[in-house]
């Protein structure tokens, strides 16, 4: 098995490399898109159209005027994404292509913004010029992490490690991104992957790693601190439970048993597997240990007050990018000075996985998943339970922050789903919206499909979209515009939207000029209107009535 496993990573690097690379076609055409409600005009857009399928656009640099687009075909059976696609830079004046080359989607990432493109995979890491495409470097290094700030002091410092296919990673490394050369080396022990990199300040950055591990990026000094964060499974039984067929790529642990890091005073907060501990964030000294409850730490979530750290044990874990059941969810408070335990609440009744949670004056709010239950946050004491009918509603998933309305076409307006602050909006497996009252115990469910969803904003007002719609509405909900495209993205007053056919550019500073206008027009969709003339079906661009359907 394990020849089978080396052999098909050696084969994949050519396999990948021998990709046809057809060139990337880009048409442009200008188009009426929509109208605005306050003048009763036609909306026009220009359009860019691709012969290959849109993956996303990370960058549109509207003032060099340029846009960077990735793409990722479906496989001939449709059942699949290839594991290679083109990624081009394009004039966003008439879409002309300055450059194309491949990029990998399955074993690497690639970071993007309007100076830096960095492209790391299996085996090596390398630098992209954005404004020729083409190689600046290219080094056997493994690159993981990169500032948050790509403006900030020199040199520009990559962390990561060197790259075997035999090994795990035994020596973390710093590398300068303006040659990928070798700053420094730091022994680094770890078995699992790197679950987490947090960047302190603009030159410190924290890895999670079979512990914690503090480095200054341009020093690689710092220091570690060993915990475990991973568990072994079962194999047969949690992929039988999850559907999965075992296969060569099967992993052999639980993952993500640790929770978020609190740096507080100088003092790191953080909490693993088996305790939670508080470190001196200067040199990662041990301030104090406290034990968790014994077979019961999992994935977790820390808070904390002037006195106390505050921990939600969730009850799950990660197993192929899925939650999992693991240990046993539970409340606990810690005194912050000395790890004494001044609350510990168990929570063991019907479905016990903490999919979410939020705080509402004194209490925790817990989504489980057939349910949410209210505990007391000083005592963890169960204070009230509202019970959710799972085969009507579906299973809770997690919280949901997006900002969603329904139209009434009644009154003619947008009205939000979710407004006041009492009101908790949670997302389920059946892809309903459970917006649950904490005072009144009322829950509402709304399907998603029917939501429209707040992508940006101007002054007073808002984009919202719905599928392959969207519209400008004001703090009252009253349309100012309707589009026959997704919303995506507001750049000063030019709209760009973008679906797996290609990019749309809107100039609405016209209408937004106006924006403080009373929509003077009707506002039915009269014929030569309607969004229907406009759009051809779900998340497609614009079509003409010459457009074959």
């Amino acid at each position: 098995m394990r020849r089978h496993i080396i052999l098909w990573l050696l084969l994949v690097p050519v396999g990948l490399c021998g990709q046809k690379n057809t060139p990337v076609t880009v048409t442009c055409e200008n188009r009426f898109v929509g109208r605005d409600c306050v003048s009763g005009d036609s909306i026009p857009a220009v359009l860019y159209r691709f012969n290959r399928r849109v993956e996303r656009i990370p960058v549109l640099d509207t003032v060099a005027g340029r846009a960077i687009v990735q793409f990722r075909d479906i496989t001939k059976n449709g059942k699949y994404l290839e594991p290679v696609g083109p990624m081009i830079s394009m004039e966003l004046s008439d879409g002309a292509v300055l450059w194309q080359r491949d990029i990998g989607y399955i074993f690497g990432h690639t970071w993007i913004d309007e100076e830096l493109i960095v492209e790391t995979d299996l085996q090596k890491s390398r630098r992209i010029d954005p404004e020729t495409g083409t190689d600046l470097w290219e080094k056997k290094i493994r690159l993981y992490a990169l500032p948050d700030d790509w403006s900030g002091a020199e040199p520009k410092v990559g962390l990561g490690y060197a790259q075997s296919m035999w090994t795990t990673g035994k020596e973390a490394r710093g590398f300068d991104l303006a040659d990928g050369s070798t700053l420094w080396k730091r022994p680094l022990n770890f078995r699992h992957r790197w679950s987490v990199c947090t960047m302190v300040n603009d030159s410190v950055v924290l890895v999670q790693a079979d512990g914690l591990h503090l480095f200054n990026l341009y020093t690689g000094q710092g220091w570690d601190y060993e915990a475990k964060m991973n568990a072994p499974y079962d194999r047969r039984s949690v992929l039988k439970a999850l559907g999965v067929v075992p296969g060569v790529f099967s992993m052999d642990v639980f993952n993500g048993l640790a929770s978020n890091v609190i740096l507080s005073d100088s003092v790191l907060y953080w909490a693993s597997r088996e305790e939670i501990v508080a470190l001196d964030s200067t040199d990662g000294h041990l301030l104090w240990k406290t034990r968790l409850p014994e077979k019961a730490g999992s994935r977790s979530n820390i808070f904390e007050t002037d006195t106390s750290i505050f921990l939600i044990n969730r009850g799950v874990a990660l197993f192929q990018n899925q939650y999992v059941e693991y240990g046993r969810p539970f409340l606990a408070a810690y005194e912050k000075a000395t790890g004494r335990i001044t609350m510990q609440q168990t929570i063991v009744q019907g479905q016990c996985m903490i999919m979410d949670y939020a705080f509402h004056e004194s209490n925790v709010l817990l989504a489980l998943q057939d349910r949410i239950a209210v505990h007391d946050l000083h005592t963890g004491e169960l204070q009230r339970e509202t019970q959710i009918d799972t085969a009507v509603v579906g299973r809770i998933l997690r919280e949901d922050n997006e900002r969603y309305c329904l139209y009434d076409s009644v009154k003619d307006r947008f009205e939000f789903v979710s407004g006041g602050l009492d009101d908790w909006t949670l997302r389920t497996d059946k892809d309903n919206l459970l917006r649950w009252n904490v005072l009144r115990d009322e829950a509402r469910v709304v399907p998603v499909d029917s939501c429209w969803v707040q992508r940006d904003r101007y002054d007073n007002l808002l984009l919202v979209g719905l599928g392959d719609k969207s519209c400008l509405i004001d703090d009252n909900g009253c349309r100012y515009a309707e589009l026959a495209l997704p919303a995506t993205r507001l750049r000063g007053t030019t709209m760009y939207s973008y679906t797996e056919e290609g990019l749309a550019k809107v100039d609405l500073k016209p209408l937004l000029d106006r924006r403080y206008e009373r929509p003077a027009v009707p506002q039915e969709r009269a014929a030569g209107t309607a969004l229907a003339l406009y759009g051809r079906g779900r998340g497609a661009l614009c079509a003409s009535p010459n457009d074959k359907m």
